[in-house]
C-alpha cells in the first residue's frame, strides 16, 4: 500500500468505529466483512482450488500485520518516552540556571555579647570561665544589626526599672 493511502479510508474507517462504539466490535465488522465478501477464510485444498489461502497463511498474514503496526507502536512510544526525558532535563538545566543567576544577599557580621547584670552593684558581670573570651559572632540580617558604637544594649542592659511611690 502506498504511504498516503491509508489516509484515503480513515474517514469510512472511522465512520464504522464511531457506529459501533469499541474497537471489539469493529475487528468483528471487518473479519465478517473478510468472512462473507472474500476468500479469506477459503482453504486451498487442492491445487485446483482456484479461491483461497493455504492452511495457515490467512493467520500468519494477520499476525505479520498485526507485528509491523505493533512494532511501530512501540517505536513511537520511545521516541516519545526520549522527547519528554529531554524535555525535563532542559527544564532541571533552566530551573538550576536560573537559580544560579539569582542574587544572593551579602551576609551581615552581628556580633553578639552575653552579659548579665550583678544585683548588687548593678554592673555588668562576667560568668565565670569567659574572661578574655572572644565574642560569640552571628550571621544575621542587617534590620536586625546595630550601627559600630552603638552603646544601644548596654544602656537597655544597665537601666533599672523605676521605683513606685508609697
Amino acid at each position: 500500500m502506498e504511504p498516503g493511502a491509508a489516509e484515503l479510508y480513515d474517514q469510512a474507517l472511522l465512520g464504522i468505529l464511531q457506529h459501533v462504539g469499541n474497537v471489539q466490535d469493529f475487528l468483528r465488522v471487518l473479519f465478517g466483512f473478510l468472512y462473507r465478501k472474500t476468500d479469506f477464510y477459503r482453504l486451498l485444498r487442492r491445487p485446483s482450488d482456484r479461491m483461497g489461502f493455504p492452511p495457515g497463511a490467512a493467520q500468519a498474514l494477520v499476525l505479520q500485520v498485526f507485528q509491523t503496526f505493533d512494532r511501530m507502536a512501540r517505536q513511537d512510544d520511545e521516541k516519545r518516552r526520549k522527547e519528554l526525558e529531554e524535555k525535563m532535563r532542559k527544564k532541571e538545566e533552566a530551573e538550576a540556571t536560573m537559580a544560579e543567576q539569582e542574587p544572593v544577599p551579602a551576609p551581615v557580621l552581628e556580633v553578639e555579647v552575653n552579659s548579665t547584670t550583678d544585683a548588687a552593684s548593678g554592673g555588668p558581670v562576667e560568668p565565670q570561665g569567659q574572661q578574655g573570651a572572644v565574642p560569640e559572632v552571628v550571621l544575621g540580617s542587617q534590620e536586625d544589626a546595630e550601627p559600630p558604637g552603638s552603646d544601644m544594649g548596654a544602656a537597655q542592659a544597665r537601666r533599672e526599672p523605676p521605683t513606685l511611690p508609697k
